[in-house]
């Protein structure tokens, strides 16, 4: 009965979702089907569930995360690390493409979103690269890839949400992001050289170490912020909400005050903005606790658990089966709604193999971060196409040699997960 309930369940938002529908309301209509017709539970139940998903005060993290990300957009803080990146790796052949990457980088500690990176580097640089001429391809493929660094480097969303979903720790994934984002970076960049030396990309002017010292002086409030996120959460003088709260502050205070790039009558769109973000995010959220709590209604936990018994499974070989599962989801659906229905059923059985929740934890948001590049999902493709103003598909050769650096830093991460874990382990051992 079970395995039929659960078939009807699936069945019914893969239907729901290829008629058009929003993944949210399908998996809420899926739902209250399936608890109407196949359950002895009240149908008002799914209700319940939804608003106990999403009463979380981790999960209050993200509206202030994406209003400080969106904040910080609108108050072209993004022309600030720009510069700062041009005077430190302009001048290498290619220079504008190392300076997406390291901007990715140093703006993903800021948003903490892979979306709000594409958006606000991709409006600026890929029109630059463009015009200093770059293939349309090419500029798509690096902006939309080194976007997944607002996936990794902390604060990031997607953690927040697993955490709140798996029980992890939010400081130790925080803390655990930053060497993969580093390498990350690095590896991007490699591409990036390769594609110019081969294509002949030209290089920028060589800024001098005194240009380098006025791109830092200017650019160093914001570059504060991601400290100032991070070592409030660690020292415990604030939780992850508090110190999203603190950014929104801090970044009022840079925009409206010292830079005054902003006007208090420009930031209604700015709160506009942010409270469709949260809405969405909250509604795939409640959603997805709804359709998770069917999951471990049939208890598709144990029936996971025993099949790994079964299976014989080790380590490895599980290991593949969830980088297969989330590669998978990831190029079909949010990461917010993937980590609320498949983590609660893939992390216990990972625990009882021996492996580490906050290891996971990282392997899994890189993998839903690479759906954010890869289609039919791919949101953050499509919007480097739409600045760009070309076709998606035109751009698949180039996504796939971007992407090769991606799947290098997760076979790192795979192969090395001492490498990962060795600075929560220092930072906040009590925590790993």
């Amino acid at each position: 009965m079970n395995i039929l309930s659960l078939m009807l369940l699936f069945g019914l938002m893969i239907a729901l979702m290829l008629l058009g529908l929003p993944l949210a309301f399908s998996l809420f209509f899926s739902s209250i089907v399936v608890v109407a017709t196949c359950t002895s539970l009240p149908v008002l139940q799914i209700v319940q569930k939804m608003f106990a998903g999403v009463d979380s005060f981790v999960l209050t993290a993200i509206p202030f995360f994406l209003l400080a990300g969106n904040i910080m957009n609108s108050g072209k803080i993004t022309d600030k690390l720009i510069n700062l990146a041009s005077t430190m790796v302009g001048h290498l052949r290619g220079g504008l493409a190392h300076i997406n990457v390291l901007v990715s980088l140093l703006f993903g500690g800021v948003s903490g979103s892979a979306v709000a990176d594409t958006s606000g580097v991709g409006s600026i640089l890929i029109p630059a690269m463009q015009k200093r001429g770059y293939p349309q391809s090419f500029t798509v493929a690096v902006t939309s890839t080194s976007s997944v660094l607002g996936q990794i480097i902390p604060p990031s969303l997607i953690m927040i949400i697993y955490a709140s979903t798996s029980g992890a720790s939010v400081q130790a994934l925080f803390i655990a992001g930053i060497v993969p984002g580093i390498i990350l970076a690095i590896t991007m960049m490699i591409v990036s050289y390769y594609y110019a030396l081969k294509y002949d990309y030209p290089r920028e002017e060589k800024k001098s170490f005194v240009d380098f010292l006025k791109a830092l002086k200017a650019s160093v409030l914001v570059l504060i912020m991601p400290i100032i996120i991070i070592g409030g959460v660690l020292s415990g003088i604030c939780t992850a909400t508090e110190s999203a709260v603190i950014a929104v502050v801090y970044s009022l205070i840079i925009t409206l005050f010292i830079d005054r790039t902003l006007k208090l009558s420009d930031l209604a769109p700015v709160f506009i903005q942010t409270a469709k973000g949260t809405a969405t995010s909250l509604f795939c959220i409640a959603g997805a606790s709804a359709f998770g709590y069917l999951m471990a209604y049939f208890k598709v936990s144990e029936l996971v658990l025993e099949l790994i018994k079964n299976m014989n499974m080790t380590q490895w070989q599980y290991i593949l089966f969830c980088i297969a599962l989330f590669f998978f989801l990831g190029c079909f659906m949010d990461a917010t709604p993937a980590i609320c229905i498949f983590v609660p059923i893939v992390v216990p059985a990972g625990l009882a193999l021996g492996l580490n929740a906050t290891h996971l934890g990282i392997v899994i948001c890189l993998l839903l971060a690479i759906g954010m590049v890869t289609p039919p999902y791919g949101l953050c493709l499509l919007i480097g196409c739409q600045i760009s103003g070309i076709a998606p598909q035109k751009t698949f050769k180039d996504v796939g040699v971007m992407l090769g650096a991606v799947m290098v830093t997760l076979v790192v991460i795979l192969l090395l997960p001492d490498l990962v874990l060795w600075l929560p382990r220092l930072v906040c051992p009590k925590f790993v």
